[in-house]
This record gives C-alpha cells, structure tokens and sequence, in this order.
C-alpha cells in the first residue's frame, strides 16, 4: 500500500471514529496520557490597586441594590474563567453602612477572611457571627446566608471559594432566600463557622516557640473542631508567620494555594522569579510551582491562604517534593 493510500485509509478511519463519538490517541505522536502544564500564573496582586478600585464600586452599583453582588474579583491571566486559581476563586467585598445582601445559598463553599472595618455579620442558618478584623467565617455548601453592615463606616472582606471545582463538576447553582433576611437564633450556634482573630493569632504565637516548619515557617490551619479535618472538603485555610531573617526551603507541591499578607512584607520566589509582597497584597503560587519564602526585614510577616491540599488529599494527588 502506498503512503499516499495509507495516509487516505488513515483520515477515512479517523473520521469514522470522529463520525462515532470515538477517539484514538494512539494514532497520534507522543506519549498516551499527555502531562498538562498549569494554566494558573504566578500573581501579585498589589492592595494599593486593589483598594481604591473596591471603594469605587458603589459609583456603578447603586447603595443597597445587590450588595452581594459587589465584588472585585482577583483575575489570574493563565486561567479561563477568570479566577485566581484553576481551584479557587477569591475576591474582595465591600459593604456600605446599613446595606444587607440578601439571603441566599450556593452549592460552592465560601470561607470569608475580615480585612476592614467593624460592624460586618455574617447570618448562616440562623446564626448570626459578627466578623472583626482577622476573624474567619465559614460558608459550608448550601447553607442559608445573608451579610450585613451595621456599622458607621464601609467594611471590606476576602471572599474564597471552590466554585471553580464545583463548576467543573458541572453542579453550580444559587438558589434566593424567599425574604432578604433570616431570622436570628438565640443560643449557641449549631455549628462552629467563626474562627476569632485573638484566638488564630495566639496559637500561632505558641507555635512560633516550638521547631520551625522547613516549608513554611510558622503554620496553622483552621480545622473544624467536630471532624478533625479542613473547614470545607476542597480547601485549606491557613495562618503562618515568617520570622524576621527566615529563608523556607524550597519546595514543589502538587496543590495551588492564594495568599494575602496580612502583616508585613517579604518575598516568595517562584520557579526562580522574585514576587515581592507587602500588606493588604494577594500572591498566587500555581501547583509544581518551585518556591520559597523570604522575610529580610526587621518584623515578622503573617500570612493567611487558602489552598487546595484537602482536595489533592482526598484525590490521593498530593505530594511535596524538596
């Protein structure tokens, strides 16, 4: 059989296949299962641009009109659907004294750091958490929510979610609470959703007299006190400090993570760049990433993230390679 022939039987059977809903990889050059580069970018987003951006959301969105709607959301360059991650998806909310968003629930997980403000709440099936600075609020899977602003000035938080994953599970969905607010319990909440500052920020003093992580420091993670395990199934949250003077070792994990420097300032190197960082900013490290932190100044510098390592657990695809 000539090539020209074989070259004409080949592209018959290629569209027979194609014709049939199939397809052969064989048939094409390279390797069977095709390694695929992250889409997801090393980022720094800087608070400086951020914040004055956020406090001008209110001039296109009229106060007290879809206030849950008013987000700024971090936008990653590598990732098609405009998200900070392939897995994760955070960004910045602002509310005006006296505005509520309207209660509601979704099928991602949210987990809400406080950045500004005081005043903010957050009801989650009845129960309402009032959030101060540094406080971390818990959203699980569709579960009844609304916000609120009771305060005297605007208060900004970080939102993060999984929705990317739920996306691709192709079960995203948003369901409207039949009122704008739920009603408040008294009692103790029935679960535990809110993380208090003081109570984080001490632990991570208590770890900070122990041995020093390699990675990473000084390291906690919000874990959820009746399980044991993370505080939503497919992500991490995290509350590390570098000392001053610390160089972590470099390392590759096979999970993404989202950081926003809570204190301080420092560096992270990734894949041999330098992403220098400062309060209030947001950085990004892609999975395989190589990376390290660097903190050469004279303060400690806190840092919170959010993470997909539950979710490459569960899968049994994490790993860190030194």
């Amino acid at each position: 059989m000539s090539t020209l022939t074989t070259a004409t039987a080949r592209d018959a059977f290629i569209g027979s296949l194609t014709a049939a809903g199939l397809d052969a990889p064989w048939m094409e050059p390279g390797p069977l299962i095709r390694p695929k580069a992250s889409a997801m970018q090393a980022r720094v987003w800087r608070w400086a641009d951020i914040e004055p951006l956020v406090r001008r959301t209110p001039e296109f969105m009229a106060p007290g009109r879809g206030a849950e709607r008013r987000i700024v959301r971090l936008d990653n360059p590598g990732v098609p659907e405009r998200t900070a991650g392939h897995t994760i998806s955070i960004a910045v909310q602002y509310l005006l004294p006296g505005e509520v968003a309207p209660a509601h629930r979704h099928t991602p997980n949210a987990v809400r750091f406080m950045l500004h403000g005081e005043g903010a709440y957050t009801t989650i099936e009845g129960d309402k958490f009032v959030m101060r600075r540094g406080d971390l609020v818990v959203t699980p899977s569709m579960t009844w929510h609304d916000h609120g602003n009771e305060g005297r000035e605007p208060v900004i938080w970080t939102d993060g979610l999984d929705s990317p994953v739920v996306r691709y599970l192709e079960n995203l969905a948003m369901d409207p609470y039949e009122g704008e607010i739920q009603p408040v319990r008294t009692g103790p909440p029935a679960r535990h959703l809110h993380y208090r500052w003081e109570t984080a920020y001490a632990e991570l003093m208590r770890r900070s007299a122990g041995a020093a992580d390699p990675f990473d420091d000084v390291l906690m993670e919000y874990l959820d006190p009746a399980t044991g395990r993370s505080v939503v199934p497919a992500l991490g949250c995290y509350l590390q400090m570098l000392r001053p003077g610390v160089r972590t070792r470099a390392h590759r994990e096979t999970s993404s993570a989202v950081y926003h420097v809570v204190a301080g300032a420092g560096a992270t190197l990734i894949d041999g760049v330098r992403h220098a960082w400062g309060e209030g900013d947001f950085f990004a490290i892609p999975p395989r990433a190589l990376h390290a932190h660097v903190n050469d100044g004279g303060a400690p510098a806190i840092l919170y993230s959010v993470q997909d390592v539950p979710l490459l657990k569960a899968l049994g695809f994490y790993r860190v390679e030194a």
